[in-house]
């Protein structure tokens, strides 16, 4: 196999240079036929016809073989085993209709996604996973070290996502939980984003779970604590209010008295995003102060270069073809 392949295409312009290099050749010829026999010429000039073609063979070899190496041959399999320190961040993300309303602009949840995209950013060199919740809670980026394919699993989350309306917290932080209970103290941390509004009671024993678990939970705030309302739009761009049963519009206000109590009893901190998008980097230099003390053993696949070989075939082609006479040795008669 190669690495990189896209260098083989340039094989197709080795005829066409070829093609180009015999033409030039054959086109002298021919003129110098118009005043003197070539073949009587060449002889006279001591010219070797066949050293001529084959110093352009062999500069058409040493093309193909460089080309070849370019393209970084590979054969056979050897299987690393790698060991990696990271520490783990689990974004919580609510994805509930309330994060439709618009006191952050475009919406809550547009918003938060922009901030949270240059947060994962900074995030390299750490596991990153993200949960989203609403009515219930699942994972939608498993841990990863590739910030790159946690961003666009970021990027990807919709209201849509979920099944079910409402917003239940303690289901979301309880996934979370589960799935960083492995992991040392100091090495790991629970990013919440969310309105603060909740469904349910039973925030306390997830509270009293992440008190045992020694996992810290840092909370950013979405939205005005004076309320909004949650727009829904048609497909003909009809705008309308999100209502409740009784059909009275529905305003959704920011509850930083719960974020605060989550963050405050499990040692993490309290960020409103409404009121400074740039205080959101707290959590990077909360990330970078996290103990990388989890060792992560992955195993990597990886094949032996044999660009080598061609490169020399290279060098080889090239320098027979410089130094190859195309003139015979001797005095003329």
């Amino acid at each position: 196999m190669f690495e990189n392949k896209e260098f083989l295409n340039l094989l197709f312009f080795v005829p066409v240079i070829a093609f180009v290099l015999f033409y030039f050749f054959y086109r002298k010829r021919k003129n110098i036929a118009k005043f003197a026999d070539f073949e009587i010429l060449s002889k006279i000039s001591k010219l070797n016809i066949a050293a001529y073609k084959l110093k352009i063979i062999l500069l058409v070899l040493s093309l193909i073989f460089v080309i070849i190496a370019l393209a970084r041959p590979q054969y056979g399999a050897k299987t690393t085993l790698i060991s990696k320190k990271a520490a783990t961040i689990v974004i919580v993300m609510d994805v509930s209709k309330s994060m439709l309303a618009e006191d952050l602009r475009p919406n809550r949840l547009e918003a938060s996604k922009q901030v949270l995209s240059n947060l994962i950013a900074g995030f390299n060199g750490n596991k990153i996973g993200i949960v989203v919740f609403a009515g219930t809670a699942f994972w939608k980026c498993p841990m990863t070290l590739d910030v790159f394919s946690a961003n666009n699993f970021l990027k990807s989350i919709s209201i849509d996502d979920m099944p079910l309306g409402g917003t239940k917290i303690a289901k979301a932080l309880d996934l979370a939980l589960n799935g960083t209970a492995d992991i040392p103290e100091g090495a790991k941390a629970i990013i919440l984003v969310t309105d603060g509004e909740d469904d349910e009671s039973g925030l306390h024993v997830l509270i009293e779970k992440a008190k045992k678990y020694k996992t810290k939970v840092y909370t950013i705030g979405i939205g005005d604590p004076e309320g909004s309302r949650i727009p829904i739009r048609d497909q003909n761009g009809y705008t309308d209010f999100l209502k409740d049963e009784n059909g009275n519009i529905v305003i959704t206000k920011l509850d930083e008295d719960t974020l605060h109590y989550i963050a405050d009893e499990t040692g993490g901190e309290y960020i409103n995003l409404s009121e400074n998008k740039d205080s959101i980097f707290k959590i990077l230099q909360i990330a970078h102060s996290l103990d990388k003390a989890k060792d992560e053993a992955s195993k990597e696949v990886r094949r032996e270069e044999k660009y080598q070989a061609f490169l020399f075939m290279a060098f080889v082609f090239f320098f027979f073809a410089v130094y190859l006479p195309v003139f015979k040795e001797g005095n003329n008669d």
